[in-house]
């Protein structure tokens, strides 16, 4: 039994560099329904495939005999991620990186930024694609970066009270962050070390531009207190 996972979904497929890097961390492959013909494209073969399997080929089905296949009928309720998040959670992992989840389909894109906040109690988890990393903050996060890595904070569904940096640029100090009004938008590092606190309520997104070179060290690998 493993606690962290990689999850697929069926969006832009990351490239075979990242997703070599993600699953060198170990864990479980897990692909939201047609996140399986990405995995099937680099010759990998998942743990399991979760979904309406609307959007598999039935030869893969035939082929991964050791895969656990799990159809969860559509409905209006949720999107395949959340459906394979859901069955993470069951099988006890308490972290996952999710790829293939962003770009092409904005409103997708939306969904999946929101399950971030949806799963917070339940999931550590951090969307990684081949531009960014995004996560959420809970509490204390503390990391070392290079100088001048571009990043933002970024409020997922509201506002977002007491915010602490250190080591950014333009530094927060107890203070709110409001969409439409007040982000924190390109801010960069100046120290080697970067903390960030949020000590009010709301859900705080942090959006790390990679800048030639992935930095998996920022990607969560523990649960939520």
């Amino acid at each position: 039994m493993t606690d962290h996972a990689v999850v697929v979904g069926n969006g832009p497929a990351p490239s075979r560099s990242l997703l070599v890097g993600l699953l060198e961390q170990g864990g479980l492959l897990l692909c939201a329904d047609g996140g399986a013909n990405t995995i099937a494209g680099y010759g990998l073969v998942p743990d399991a495939v979760v979904g309406d399997l609307d959007s598999v080929g039935s030869s893969l089905q035939q082929r991964w005999t050791k895969t656990e296949w799990v159809k969860v009928d559509a409905d209006d309720t949720g999107t395949d991620l959340q459906k394979v998040l859901d069955h993470a959670h069951q099988r006890q992992v308490r972290s996952a990186v999710l790829t293939g989840v962003t770009g092409a389909r904005t409103d997708h894109t939306l969904w999946n930024l929101s399950l971030l906040g949806r799963f917070a109690d339940r999931l550590d988890l951090a969307i990684v694609d081949d531009d960014c990393l995004i996560r959420l903050i809970s509490g204390l996060v503390r990391f070392e970066a290079p100088l001048g890595l571009k990043l933002s904070l970024c409020p997922l569904a509201g506002p977002v009270d007491g915010i602490t940096t250190q080591g950014l640029r333009w530094s927060l100090n107890e203070d709110r962050l409001v969409p439409g009004e007040r982000d924190g938008i390109s801010n960069e590092t100046v120290d080697s070390t970067v903390e960030i606190r949020v000590d009010g309520a709301g859900h705080l997104l942090l959006v790390v531009q990679w800048a030639g070179q992935i930095d998996l060290s920022l990607i969560p690998r523990t649960a939520p207190d």
